[in-house]
């Protein structure tokens, strides 16, 4: 029989089998065939060179038997269904140049290569096996040996001792035996050369979408914020309607992939582009919820199988997905059947990342406790174990990718992103600097058709006004502060406030016109609130340094020691005085802002004896609200769907709203609890018959997104603390 010649050929992420007529994209098989794929091989097989309209007629459409009508018409179908396979553009051709009336030509790069096996059918145990799998060549080694052995006793310039006796001098002697150890130095030295990886760098930004309501959502311990991309476009999801958007790598109109999800986080992309992985984000907080595969097209979104995990990834192959749940890592089908257990890890495992070889599954690791998280990887041997452990004290690493060809591993620690080379690349690889724009880079996606990434990125600012309700009408508290939440003393003559920094958010204290201001808290550390002691001689907040816990602080306002409130519980939040100020009420941070599966409830720290209680009955209550005159507490349910009331004369729980309630306050009289029940709308209830009334909706000053009112200034106006944090998708070149 004759041997039929088998050509592969390569190019971008596509592989060409041009005897089985099958094209290949990570791996995945595309659907692809007879006259797209016939062209396809036509512009493969001669590169670079024009192949004609009347040759593709000659050879697909002979005149015999088709019309030129049916020609044109099954040329321009053939050609728009093969670009839409290789998700080539007409106008700037990746692959396939048009040659208007003239023909086609192929302007990619190419290369003729083997062809991949099957994909495995064994089960999904030893499927990773395989994938874990790799042997690797000691370079070194080899290159040492090649160049030790280029003088042998075969070479000529070696010859009888005997007869060179009487001629050799000592330096010949001496050259003869030091060759071969010097070359194997040489061949050392370049080996250490070849290996050192070269220096990422950002060359230039162009700026995606403008209508900045790319998002990221709540809700979970890991605060899910990936962006993807196939090369072509950029998935995300937005704060609206329909939230799955997507655009084009170069910009233009935004387009909409229809689901029903509300609050959807876009956990990974297929290699073909074709497939999302989403779970929705549930206002419980619950961590583990269901795997949904969303087809890019528009098509029919399908569950993962029964599977329900915190986070999940698409293996190289593109037919196999690694997810975690609890402290385990799984492998799965696409059908979510079978899972296979790759590994026990020492946490809360999320952003799973596959090496492009799939040889190495790389994910952080979340302490819930501590709020810190930490880089892992899983080898052949499936054991986990931790990079970057003596990375900077007191800073967490996060949320990695890796380059297209496997070369750098970029990841996220103190709002900036940095690259880290691969050891094949690099003999000591070392983490540099790549991109530093504070706490506004959220999620960065690597293009694998060009040397580029995407970000989202906000540009933050944050102002408090004095909100004249009955004018409706807001006018800034203190002109040029520009902080996020401002809190009186009792004496109205000073405030304390919170301000964004570069990496963390800082707590001030300054006179109530903004005068005589002194630092309390510096960045790195991050203050949530602050409240003054009953005397105005102390002052009590919530803060946490880059590698802890939310923990209770209180000072005197002269300076001195920060003193803490001991654990349990580790988490704590939402400090409150009592109105002798000999004790402290707090509560622990929600679901999204600490460790999940922990009951809250509320704690009164005694100063004086250093002890800490719970609250009688405050199980599943968070966020609590002494009121000025010291007879109740308010607190808000963990879900935030209701808030309830304590009667401290009574000691007796009532249920106040069963609405969504956030950000309580007390009106100075110790009447009315003011609440919101999203940024724009305010709520007032009356303790005395539970009352229920809207107040007014929340103005947003130019240039802010959001509102919340936070509280009362001295003249009687409402505190507004506004925020502008429209976030939108970045692309930088690198080099």
């Amino acid at each position: 029989m004759p041997v039929v010649a088998r050509r592969n050929f390569r190019f971008g992420p596509f592989e060409l089998d041009t005897h089985t007529r099958e094209i290949y994209k990570h791996g995945l098989k595309l659907k692809l065939q007879g006259h797209p794929i016939a062209i396809l091989v036509m512009l493969l097989e001669r590169p670079g060179e024009l192949i004609t309209r009347e040759e593709i007629q000659q050879k697909l459409w002979p005149t015999e038997n088709e019309t030129f009508v049916d020609f044109e018409h099954g040329l321009n179908t053939a050609v728009r269904k093969l670009r839409q396979a290789l998700g080539d553009e007409a106008e700037t051709p990746q692959y396939i140049e048009t040659l208007p009336r003239r023909g086609y030509r192929f302007v990619g790069s190419i290369a003729a290569e083997g062809f991949p096996q099957n994909p495995s059918t064994e089960p999904l145990g030893a499927v990773a096996d395989a994938m874990l799998t790799g042997a690797t060549s000691d370079f070194g080694n080899s290159t040492a040996t090649a160049a030790a052995g280029s003088a042998d006793a075969n070479d000529p310039t070696v010859v009888d001792g005997g007869a060179l006796r009487g001629r050799l001098s000592f330096r010949p002697i001496l050259v003869l035996v030091l060759l071969p150890v010097l070359l194997g130095i040489a061949a050392w030295m370049l080996h250490f050369t070849w290996r050192r990886a070269e220096p990422l760098k950002v060359t230039g930004t162009k700026q995606l979408t403008f209508h900045g309501q790319v998002s990221y959502v709540g809700g979970v311990s890991a605060n899910y914020r990936s962006i993807q991309t196939d090369g072509r476009r950029v998935y995300y999801t937005v704060a609206e309607q329909n939230p799955v958007r997507s655009i084009s790598a170069n910009g233009g109109e935004e387009a909409v992939i229809p689901t029903t999800f509300a609050t959807p986080a876009i956990l990974h992309i297929s290699p073909d582009g074709s497939t999302l992985l989403v779970r929705e984000i549930r206002a419980n907080g619950r961590e583990d919820t269901a795997l949904w595969l969303v087809a890019t097209n528009g098509e029919a979104t399908r569950r993962l199988g029964d599977i329900e995990a915190q986070d999940a990834a698409f293996a190289p192959d593109g037919k196999t997905v690694a997810f975690a749940k609890g402290s385990g890592l799984y492998l799965t089908d696409l059908q979510g059947s079978r899972p296979a257990k790759l590994a026990e890890v020492p946490g809360h495992g999320y952003w799973l990342r596959w090496s492009p070889d799939g040889r190495r599954l790389r994910f952080s690791i979340l302490d819930s406790e501590r709020l810190r998280s930490t880089l892992w990887e899983l080898g052949p041997d499936r054991n986990p174990h931790q990079l970057l452990k003596d990375w900077k004290s007191g800073t967490e690493v996060c949320c990695g990718i890796w380059s297209p060809d496997g070369k750098y591993f970029l990841f996220r620690s103190g709002g900036q992103y940095w690259y880290l080379p691969d050891s094949s690349v690099s003999v000591h690889p070392r983490a540099d600097l790549l991109i530093s724009m504070g706490n506004s880079t959220s999620a960065i996606a690597a293009n694998p058709l060009e040397n580029e990434i995407f970000t989202s990125v906000v540009i933050a600012s944050s102002e408090v006004f004095e909100w004249d309700v009955k004018m409706n009408r807001p006018t800034v508290l203190i002109s040029g502060l520009h902080p996020d939440l401002v809190e009186f003393s009792p004496d109205k003559q000073q405030i304390a406030y919170t301000k964004d920094a570069d990496r963390g958010v800082e707590l001030w204290l300054a006179r109530s016109d903004g005068s005589n201001k002194r630092q309390i808290a510096t960045s790195p550390v991050s203050v949530m609130m602050a409240r003054y002691s009953p005397d105005g001689q102390k002052i009590a907040f919530m803060a946490r340094q880059p590698d802890g816990p939310w923990k209770v602080y209180w000072v005197p306002l002269q300076g001195g020691e920060w003193r803490k409130i001991p654990e349990p519980p580790v988490n704590q939040a939402d400090p409150n005085w009592s109105p002798n100020g000999q004790s402290i009420l707090f509560g622990q941070p929600p679901e999204y802002g600490a460790e999940g599966g922990v009951p809250r409830k509320l704690y009164s720290y005694d100063i004086r004896a250093g002890k800490t209680t719970a609250v009688p009955g405050s199980e599943g209550l968070f966020s609590p609200r002494w009121s000025p005159d010291g007879r109740y507490i308010a607190a808000i349910a963990i879900d935030q769907r209701s808030m309830s009331l304590l009667d401290l004369a009574t000691s007796k729980w009532s249920p106040l709203v069963g609405i969504t309630a956030n950000n309580p306050f007390w009106s100075p009289d110790s009447q009315w609890v003011y609440f919101s029940d999203n940024p724009d709308m305010v709520w007032r209830v009356r303790v005395s018959d539970f009352h229920l009334e809207r107040v007014l909706q929340t103005p947003s000053p130019s240039n802010f997104t959001s509102c919340w009112a936070n509280g009362f200034a001295p003249d009687g106006a409402v505190l507004l603390s506004c925020f502008d944090q429209r976030r939108n998708i970045f692309e930088l070149d690198l080099k």
